[in-house]
């Protein structure tokens, strides 16, 4: 026969405990409409109200699932980047793209072991979602297979791509496909992937302390002097010069 301890206290009591330490920490959740209004503004890839809201108080108000502070903030990094995930979905993300981003941040967060550096990634996070859906909805007039080309280099950014690999992905030519995507977009394949590799730069360089060569590395440019190649030539600065003009201004959520 297997005896049950009785628990110290009841489920009310814990509640009220749990209330009133949150309370005395000045650690809270935001309302309801707050949040869901945080979040619509990531399904609607409002970078410029996300920016404005100053966003570290999100932190503030995230409540209490963890005694342990790193574990707390790492179990609300998982459950913010799965409702980005789901709204960004329901916003028109496709499900692809949205969790094989969502995949990538959470395993970068797990060999994390800094809070700071927690909450510069989910700043990132919420940035990389934003601009996504901003992406989306610029190119929202355009053919099937320019929006599954969109969607594929957002998915493998990180990778080396090469046109044959999307028009193979496609099913069509590389001539046909760049020919179109230029049509349609006014840039060529090429300069789209730097595009969206450079976005994801300038976050890198602004909210985390990776140094330039591993930022290179992780957006496959080949080298560390190429990617400040073609990080001047869209930016019209060098990686270095971009951080220190705007990591001083950082702030993280």
């Amino acid at each position: 026969m297997v005896t049950r301890t009785k628990p110290t206290t009841s489920s009310k009591e814990d509640y009220t405990n749990s209330k009133h330490d949150a309370l005395e920490k000045g650690e809270f959740h935001l309302s309801y409409k707050n949040e869901m209004h945080f979040y619509d503004l990531v399904k609607q890839g409002n970078i410029e109200e996300l920016e404005a809201l100053k966003p570290q108080l999100i932190v503030k108000g995230q409540g209490v699932l963890s005694e342990d502070k790193f574990r707390n903030i790492q179990y609300h990094f998982v459950v913010a980047t799965a409702l980005i995930v789901r709204f960004c979905i329901e916003g028109g993300l496709p499900k692809e793209s949205a969790y094989t981003m969502s995949d990538v941040f959470i395993r970068r967060m797990d060999k994390m072991w800094e809070r700071e550096d927690v909450e510069a990634l989910h700043h990132e996070m919420v940035l990389t979602f934003a601009k996504s859906m901003r992406e989306l909805k610029k190119n929202s007039g355009s053919s099937l297979y320019i929006r599954k080309s969109i969607d594929y280099i957002t998915s493998h950014y990180q990778q080396p791509i090469k046109v044959s690999d999307i028009a193979t992905f496609l099913g069509l030519s590389e001539k046909y496909l760049s020919t179109l995507f230029k049509k349609e977009t006014g840039q060529t394949l090429v300069s789209y992937i730097e595009h969206v590799r450079i976005e994801e730069a300038c976050s890198m360089l602004t909210y985390t302390d990776l140094s330039y060569a591993e930022i290179a590395e992780s957006l496959s440019f080949n080298s560390h002097s190429y990617f400040t190649k073609i990080f001047k030539k869209n930016i019209g600065l060098t990686p270095m010069q971009y951080r220190i003009k705007h990591q001083a201004s950082k702030f993280t959520i």
